[in-house]
């Protein structure tokens, strides 16, 4: 008899620590329950902006040595940081074109001088936007939907390749989840800017973070590279 997909799913749940899991599913349904039950809550805010960085905790704790994981989450939190906390949404977007890039490291394996030629191209290119008079924000997040869509087939071809490995699969729906959520993002900055109905406002925020939060905890948890616990013993027994 043939085993489900979802159930070999729900077995491979449970090599994740089951403290890490009540963490994600509590701050998931907490801030789910402020933004339905009190709307504009200063509390929901905080807890989604804590719940980005414990995917950061968890990855540093889980794959300590994948750098690049890592460095992908932290710029991650450094757009989110922006996004939340201040009024410049270029700048936001500017740094998440980073992490989008630290994730397309990890995914094709390119060598990481390749991030110094990234930052200069990026560059050079928002500062000829600036200089052409365009309008910087349609630009920049160009640059970050194209990056995402290239993620997402990358993650596609991983899974595709290995659809039995857990963390492929974590990748494939965690861009899944992404690309969800940027959709809702543009949807709402079309309505704030006039163009779509702003009936689209207040559905659109509430989605996108339905759809981003289970992004990064299913993209902190697909490293390419073995759970720091488990080098530790296979290390622990070749010494012993």
């Amino acid at each position: 008899m043939r085993v489900p997909t979802w159930w070999k799913d729900y077995q491979r749940l449970q090599f994740i620590d089951p403290r890490w899991l009540t963490i994600w599913i509590a701050t998931y349904v907490s801030f789910i329950a402020m933004d339905i039950f009190f709307p504009g809550f200063w509390g929901s805010a905080l807890l989604k902006y804590i719940g980005i960085f414990l995917c950061i905790s968890y990855a540093n704790q889980k794959y300590h040595n994948d750098y690049t994981l890592q460095l992908a989450l932290l710029f991650t939190f450094l757009a989110d940081t922006i996004l939340v906390w201040t009024p410049y949404t270029v700048a936001g977007v500017y740094v998440f074109c980073f992490a989008q890039f630290m994730h397309l490291i990890r995914l094709t394996k390119l060598p990481h001088i390749s991030l110094s030629i990234y930052a200069a191209a990026l560059s050079f290119f928002f500062a000829l936007v600036i200089t052409q008079g365009l309008a910087p924000i349609y630009a920049i997040a160009t640059v970050y939907g194209l990056e995402l869509i290239c993620n997402l087939i990358m993650s596609t071809k991983n899974y595709r390749a290995n659809n039995k490995h857990f963390r492929t699969r974590c990748a494939f729906y965690g861009f899944i989840a992404f690309i969800c959520c940027d959709i809702c993002v543009g949807l709402r900055f079309l309505a704030l800017d006039g163009i779509l109905p702003q009936q689209l406002i207040a559905t659109t925020s509430f989605l996108v973070w339905i759809f981003y939060y289970p992004s990064q905890v299913l993209i902190a948890n697909s490293s390419t590279m073995e759970p720091s616990s488990r080098r530790r013993i296979a290390k622990s027994k070749r010494i012993s």
